[in-house]
Order: C-alpha cells, then sequence, then structure tokens
C-alpha cells in the first residue's frame, strides 16, 4: 500500500474507491484460497452455500418488510414467538403461584 495516496494524507476518502479495492481485495483472497482448496465434493458445498445465502436473504427481506414497511408477513414454521404488543401482557406483572 505503499502507493495508496490517502494512506498517509488527511484527505477524505472517496467511499467508492474504497469498496473497489476493498471487493477486489476480498475476490483476490477467494481466488487465491479456491486454488489451493481440494475440489472433491465441491458441487455439494456450492449448493449448501447457495442454499444458505438464500436462506439468509430471506430472513433479511422479512425481517426488512416487517420492520421497515410493518407487513406482517406470515412466520416460517420453526420460527420463534412474535414479542407481545403493548398491552397484550407486561412482563412485569406477577405471575400467579403454581397450586
Amino acid at each position: 500500500m505503499a502507493n495508496d495516496k490517502h494512506a498517509m494524507s488527511n484527505e477524505p476518502h472517496d467511499p467508492l474507491t474504497d469498496v473497489r479495492k476493498g471487493l477486489g481485495l476480498l475476490f483476490r483472497a477467494a481466488r487465491t484460497a479456491a486454488r489451493k482448496l481440494p475440489t472433491k465434493d465441491l458441487e455439494e458445498a456450492v449448493v449448501t452455500s447457495a442454499r444458505e445465502v438464500g436462506r439468509a436473504i430471506e430472513n433479511v427481506a422479512t425481517t426488512i418488510e416487517r420492520e421497515v414497511f410493518g407487513k406482517n408477513s406470515p412466520r416460517p414454521p420453526g420460527a420463534p414467538p412474535r414479542e407481545p404488543k403493548s398491552g397484550e401482557g407486561d412482563k412485569d406483572e406477577p405471575k400467579p403461584p403454581p397450586k
């Protein structure tokens, strides 16, 4: 990074240039690591990874839809229960004693 003109100055960084350089470094590192990985079972790993990325994107989209747009989309099976809205049940209320 000796030729980076922003490294030793107090000038503001250009965010797009920083992102471009950062992504370039990430892709270069990924390409280098991929060359060193064994290719056995690679297809299975790619399919599994793509499936997990898809799930993550779906979760982000659902959360954005719920939090930003206020839509109550149906929860996927096995999702944790929603928090009760204010007035539905206070957490500070004492529970009745067991009989």
